[in-house]
């Protein structure tokens, strides 16, 4: 199973504010993991569009968590950033080259329910469940920031 690189951004936002008590940016988002700030804006706005983040305008606005981190499931988070483009294979893709053993196969259907079982699970996963330990990963990202010299060594969290 691969995720797309913007459902990896995506998720990676949400990490980061459960570790920020306060609203944040995208620039200190990007700078924290050392990723591109177009595309951790482009999750974020993602992110308020369904629902997840709030965005806040103004001298001390920013982005934060809209929801609390228990009631943010990882697996709907996954499917809403896929756009349903998660086929395993050619011949699951809507518009993917038709192969000659479909009638027959039994490779799609097997792969099928190997996903369904996989985003079942994460449907169980929340936000809360991936950031118990919220602490060690503030450390980790905002160590990342004052040692890669990103920021001005600025905190994280602004």
């Amino acid at each position: 199973m691969h995720i797309s690189q913007f459902s990896d951004y995506s998720l990676r936002v949400l990490i980061f504010l459960v570790t920020c008590k306060k609203p944040t940016t995208a620039t200190a988002i990007a700078e924290a993991y050392d990723i591109s700030f177009h595309h951790v804006s482009k999750a974020a706005q993602f992110l308020a569009r369904e629902g997840y983040v709030a965005s806040e305008r103004g001298r001390s606005g920013g982005i934060r968590l809209a929801l609390a981190a228990k009631e943010i499931s990882i697996g709907e988070v996954l499917r809403k950033s896929e756009k349903g483009n998660v086929a395993l294979v050619e011949c699951m893709r809507p518009k993917g080259k038709p192969c000659v053993i479909v009638p027959v196969c039994k490779l799609a259907g097997t792969l099928r329910k190997a996903q369904e079982a996989f985003f079942d699970y994460l449907d169980k996963v929340t936000l809360a469940d991936i950031t118990s330990n919220e602490e060690s990963l503030k450390n980790i990202l905002e160590k990342n920031i004052l040692e890669s010299g990103l920021g001005a060594g600025n905190a994280a969290c602004r």
